[in-house]
């Protein structure tokens, strides 16, 4: 009807001056939209040409009717539509793949003396999810040799069809070249945003003999490594601990600063405190004992002796600087290690460190005030978020007439930060960095290997491997061991996407700030574990005070099948990696059995089991528990949860699939990335 296939059917015998046909057929009306006007049918006998015939020319009837009634109502347009599309199946580079070898990841030479494998992918770029069945057909040369139907499609998500090789079976296949058509919905029974993409026509050349090889896809480079030498001695070099503005910092004696390791104001004629620190930076260790000088204004005012000392050693020096040295103005202060060149080392030009600071006269400035947002600012920083939760394309992308959606992330995770803790990010030592994919490894990898130095080549070696894995399979990493606690993240995801995945990466940085864990003595997988349930919980914290300021809610999804296979799909997977002490799977298990065991009685159970999930505040109060949690006290802590929690492991899934709302409009449905903290926190 309408050139789309709409039905078919099979004669098995067909006796001379015999007739056979098919009376009161109606499911047409399953299989194409029937608009008010002219419609064209085509009935089509033998239509693979399967018989042999005395007369091929009578094979095709073809009359026309007239719909009558009133034209079919368009649908409304809205933000949140289904929109059926084409895209490339998993593994491969093109839409539809046609290829002489399954597997192939695009479409190359064919033969008609061997096999025929093709692939398609079809997928939902819109924002609103559909349980209506979608056929997808397939012609070659005009003729339909293949129909699938899919049990809808989530918003965002895709169904594919691989390596199919029955098209032999179908058709006979004659060398020269040939038409491959797929059709997405071609009754168009699915109303979409975009009905201009769904159909892909491929010209095809079938050849004869054996079948060439396809080229090979190019390999993807992995990002280069930072340049490693194995050292063969000790190498000195200033060292930033943790928590320290940098590697040499002073403060004055009235500052009000008496934390190591932090810069604070000087004030002339005041004696001043100095902190530096200075490391092994090698595998080798030392055997000679070594000094280090400080000098204010290239004038010598300590020098501190130091014991031999292992690989990757670290020493910290805190120094006294007269107050008659403190003049008002600039000066400058360098510490010169190994002053008295009593260690051979593997690189001697990064022996020394200067910083400049002023002295000031009178007395020290008060204390820089936090930042506070006022409600119209937070308002002002969140007005964005309805336009967020509708972008498909990914961060880097810089689509929308260039808008710079990495910088409205930022600031919509500062607002959404300030609204669950009462502080800014710009008051915390965290830094942050939105970037490219390429970029992300490469800034994560040299991260990943600072201590490269003090490795041998096997090892560094492997310590690479590791950190390829890690950052391979992140979207986000936080870093500390330094003075600021360092967030990178992937920008190759929608602004939702890159959002959730930034506060999760700021629930880690909080619980550096406020719960630096030790590891001593703590089993691996139950620190690791506690502290994902921890950056977990906060993803759900972030969004939960944007839709509570906001008074709108983006995180429900409407209750259709394939939302819920995709729900439940998502929680069994995390709890099969739970079984096997995943962390991130067992994190996810870890909160919601602490939720539904409420074992400091903060009233969370009752609270998840009446509404189905906490609010915002609770939401916040849970993230603040988890932190409390002694280092000491995890493996016991995190065995109890498990240990008696194993019936509640069906609640929390039940409880996680009830958040599903029966009958939600489309336009209410929440981002596909938005899953996680949707479903997965309690």
């Amino acid at each position: 009807m309408d050139d789309v296939f709409v039905s078919s059917w099979i004669s098995t015998q067909a006796p001379p001056f015999q007739t056979f046909g098919v009376r009161d057929w109606d499911g047409i009306n399953e299989r194409v939209r029937l608009d008010r006007g002219d419609h064209v049918f085509r009935l089509v006998v033998d239509a693979l040409n399967q018989v042999s015939e005395t007369d091929e020319t009578d094979n095709t009837f073809e009359w026309t009717y007239a719909w009558g009634g009133d034209p079919l109502a368009t649908p409304q347009a809205t933000a949140r539509a289904v929109n059926l599309a084409f895209e490339p199946a998993d593994g491969r580079t093109e839409p539809v793949v046609a290829a002489a070898s399954a597997g192939s990841a695009r479409s190359g030479p064919l033969t008609v003396d061997g096999p025929t494998y093709i692939s398609w992918g079809v997928g939902n770029a819109g924002l609103a999810s559909t349980d209506s069945s979608i056929s997808v057909h397939m012609y070659f040369d005009g003729i339909l040799v293949e129909q699938r139907v899919v049990d809808g499609i989530a918003a965002l998500s895709g169904a594919a069809l691989t390596d199919w090789d029955e098209l032999p079976d179908s058709i006979r296949i004659t060398p020269g070249q040939h038409t491959l058509l797929v059709s997405i919905d071609p009754g168009n029974l699915v109303d979409e945003s975009d009905e201009t993409d769904n159909s892909l026509t491929s010209e095809l050349t079938w050849s004869t003999g054996p079948a060439t090889p396809p080229d090979p896809v190019p390999e993807e480079i992995a990002i280069p490594a930072p340049p490693y030498e194995e050292l063969v001695r000790p190498n000195l070099a200033p060292y930033l601990p943790a928590d320290w503005d940098g590697p040499l910092v002073i403060r004055g004696g009235s500052s009000g600063v008496t934390v190591e390791g932090r810069n604070g104001h000087v004030s002339a004629f005041t004696a001043g405190s100095v902190d530096y620190s200075v490391t092994n930076d090698s595998g080798v260790a030392m055997t000679n004992s070594f000094s280090a000088r400080l000098l204010l204004d290239g004038l010598l005012v300590d020098e501190t002796s130091f014991a031999a000392g292992g690989a990757a050693g670290v020493w910290v020096v805190d120094a006294a600087i007269p107050a008659d040295r403190l003049t008002p103005g600039e000066h400058s202060l360098t510490v010169v290690i190994d002053a008295g060149v009593e260690v051979t080392e593997s690189d001697e030009s990064d022996n020394s460190l200067t910083v400049t600071f002023e002295a000031v006269a009178g007395p020290p400035p008060p204390p820089t005030a936090p930042v506070a947002y006022s409600v119209a600012e937070l308002s002002a920083m969140l007005d964005i978020i309805p336009a967020l939760v509708l972008e498909t394309a990914d961060v880097d992308a810089q689509v929308n007439d260039g808008t710079d959606w990495a910088s409205i992330v930022l600031e919509a995770a500062d607002a959404a930060y300030f609204l669950a803790t009462g502080t800014a990010i710009t008051d915390e030592r965290v830094d942050i960095s939105l970037l490219s994919r390429a970029e992300y490894e490469s800034q994560n990898l040299s991260i990943c290997l600072e201590d490269q130095n003090t490795l041998s080549s096997s090892q560094r070696d492997a310590e690479l491997m590791d950190c390829r894995l890690t950052i391979g399979e992140s979207a986000g990493l936080t870093w500390s061991g330094t003075g600021v606690i360092r967030v990178r993240i992937d920008m190759s995801a929608t602004p939702a996407g890159v959002l959730t995945t930034l506060m999760h990466e700021l629930g880690h940085a909080r619980q550096v700030l406020l719960a630096p864990a030790s590891g001593a003595g703590v089993q691996a997988s139950s620190l690791a574990s506690l502290r994902e349930a921890q950056a977990q919980v906060f993803e759900a914290v972030g969004w939960r005070h944007i839709e509570e300021f906001l008074g709108e809610t983006y995180t429900q999804f409407p209750d259709l099948a394939v939302l819920r296979d995709q729900v439940g799909d998502r929680l069994d997977r995390q709890l099969e990696k739970a079984a096997v002490l995943e962390e991130h799977g067992l994190g996810y298990e870890l909160m919601w059995l602490a939720a539904l065991q409420d074992p400091a009685g903060l009233g969370l159970a009752t609270e998840l089991r009446s509404n189905g999930k906490l609010s915002a505040a609770s939401t916040k109060l849970f993230y603040d528990y988890l932190l409390s949690i002694r280092p000491e006290d995890t493996n016991t802590w995190v065995n109890a949860r498990l240990g008696s929690g194993g019936s509640l492991v069906n609640e929390y899934r039940e409880l996680a699939l009830s958040r599903l709302v029966d009958g939600l409009p489309a336009e209410s449905e929440g981002h596909p990335d938005l899953l996680d903290p949707g479903f997965l926190s309690p």
